[in-house]
Parts: structure tokens; C-alpha cells; sequence
């Protein structure tokens, strides 16, 4: 992951408090940790709220949804946008001088390659509570944040984009072994003790002669038990989901660096540019020359 446009709010408010945010055009990922205090989360379509408590992490994965959050149901409501107008060194004082409640939210964007992929394997929305069998690496990390925001230092803005990418990282451990999460697709293979171990040698050899039999000696299985178990957890053959993740890394080779295409070609296995482009543009639906030019277009559209 390479987070971009990491930014922070601490919101210091007191009963009777709520907002109304009704989202941004440019997809980023949101989250919200509850540091004190408590409130209810809605969605613009949704009937029933959500129940936030002290110590509670929600996350939006690239998601422009509406939404409102109150301390209560009855509690006056604002708009996001003027309670901005009220922030000074990213810290929001709102409310009627009652209970106090605190929240740090914060959002970043992603490489336009990379939310494609995170699209598919997450959920719009995520909620983590406390009493999750929360990990104690996950809770120092959001220990760090409350306290990083609370009280800013040197490279404050470096520090809380780290801690950013970390939250992200627990957050979707904390999901993928939770009852919530789905018992297929690709979360679920990472969390198999089997299909991992195969993914991970995919991953970190792009350019080896791997065939179903060596990736079922990798997970440690039969060649027919193996080739069984991906198909039905992945939806999808072992080789094609090399394929698969061939060229997504390749696509990021394309418009991350210089490199030519028959290096690009060679560093994902392929012997000849030719073979490439044209396993290339059955994947990706694009040349790998027009790929370029189009990564080169939308970069300099978006600033990545």
C-alpha cells in the first residue's frame, strides 16, 4: 500500500453533539476511532444506527456514502462542513457543554491501482469493537493515535500517516479472523494455513515456472486436493489467479517506473515482450503501451 493525502480531525465535543457528513466526490478510505464517550452511526439509508463506544474503530473503504453521528437521537445536527470552519490545529470543539465525548477521524487515498483490488476483498464498511479480542499491537497503534493527535509533535503529519497504514493493516487482520468475515475469497485463502503459504510463494516469486503440482508442494497438500480447495475458496484456478496477479503487478510496473516493457515482461516471468502484451491485454483490456499512456494521464490528473 502506498497511502497519499493522509489527513486527521480530533473532534472534542459535548452532549448534545451530532453531525451530518454527506461525503466526497474522490473515493478515500475514512475511519473513525472512538477515544471517549460514545454515539450512534447511521447511514442515509439505513433505519437501524450503529453503537459506538469508547475505543470502537469504524472504516469506510472507499465509500461516499452519507452519513450522521450523534450522541443521541434527539441531538441537534450539523453540518460537517461548517463544523470545519470551526477547526484549529485539526482539533473541532462542538456541542452543549455536556458529557464529552472524543473522535479522530482521518482519511487517505490510494493509488487508483490499488483500490480496484482492495474494493474486492473488503466490505464498504467496517466496525471493530474493544471487546473484539482486540491484539495488543492493534490497540498500541490506536493508543498512539489518540495520544499523536492529542498532543502533536515534530513530524506529526509523517508519523500519523504510518500510523494510518497500520491501523488499516490490524483493522483487516481483526476482520479476516472474525466471525464477520466470508469463508471465500481472498481474505479467506490468506487465512487458510494451506492456500497462504502457495499465495505468498506466488507473490514473492512473480517470476518462477510455477505449476499446480510445485504450488501444492508450497501449501503442503496433494496436487488434486490443492487445485480443489483454491478453485473453491478463490473461485478461481491457481494459475489463473497468477495470471491474474501477474499482470496487476506488471500494470504497476508500467506506470510506477521506467522500465521497458520486455524488463517488465521478464521480472513477471515472461520470456518474450510478445507472449506478454498479449496475455497483457486479455487481463487488463488495454495494451501495455496504451496502459502507460493512460497511467500518465491519470497521474498527472490526480498529483499520485
Amino acid at each position: 500500500m502506498r497511502i497519499q493525502e493522509a489527513v486527521y480531525t480530533r473532534l472534542e465535543a459535548t452532549a448534545p453533539w451530532g453531525f451530518r457528513y454527506s461525503g466526497d466526490t474522490v473515493p478515500r478510505i475514512r475511519f473513525g476511532l472512538m477515544v471517549r464517550g460514545s454515539g450512534l452511526l447511521k447511514f442515509k439509508n439505513q433505519r437501524q444506527a450503529i453503537s459506538l463506544s469508547a475505543g470502537d474503530v469504524f472504516i469506510f473503504i472507499l465509500s461516499d456514502e452519507a452519513l450522521t453521528l450523534v450522541d443521541h437521537p434527539r441531538s441537534p445536527v450539523a453540518d460537517y462542513r461548517e463544523l470545519r470552519k470551526l477547526e484549529v490545529d485539526c482539533v473541532i470543539h462542538h456541542g452543549g457543554g455536556g458529557a464529552p465525548t472524543t473522535l479522530v477521524s482521518g482519511s487517505f487515498r490510494m493509488s487508483a491501482f490499488e483500490d480496484p483490488l482492495i474494493s474486492t476483498i473488503l466490505p464498504r464498511y467496517l466496525h471493530l469493537r474493544l471487546d473484539q479480542n482486540r491484539s495488543h499491537a492493534f490497540q498500541s497503534v490506536l493508543d498512539l493515535l489518540a495520544v499523536e493527535t492529542a498532543q502533536p509533535g515534530i513530524a506529526s503529519s509523517s508519523l500519523i500517516s504510518c500510523l494510518y497504514e497500520s491501523l488499516f493493516v490490524y483493522a483487516i487482520r481483526a476482520y479476516a479472523n472474525s466471525s464477520a468475515a466470508p469463508p471465500k475469497g481472498w481474505l479467506a485463502a490468506m487465512s487458510d494455513k494451506h492456500l497462504s503459504k502457495a499465495i505468498q510463494a506466488m507473490h514473492s516469486g512473480l517470476d518462477g515456472s510455477w505449476s499446480v503440482a510445485s504450488l501444492a508442494r508450497e501449501a503442503r497438500m496433494s496436487r488434486s486436493a490443492f487445485a480443489l480447495k483454491f478453485r473453491t475458496v478463490l473461485g478461481q484456478t491457481p494459475l489463473e489467479y497468477l495470471t491474474q496477479w501477474r499482470m496487476y503487478r506488471a500494470g504497476a510496473m508500467i506506470c510506477s517506473n521506467n522500465m521497458s516493457l520486455s524488463e517488465v515482461a521478464s521480472a513477471i516471468g515472461y520470456g518474450s515482450e510478445s507472449s506478454f502484451s498479449r496475455v497483457f491485454r486479455r487481463e487488463m483490456g488495454v495494451a501495455p503501451r496504451e496502459y502507460r499512456r493512460k497511467c500518465a494521464l491519470l497521474q498527472s490528473s490526480t498529483g499520485d
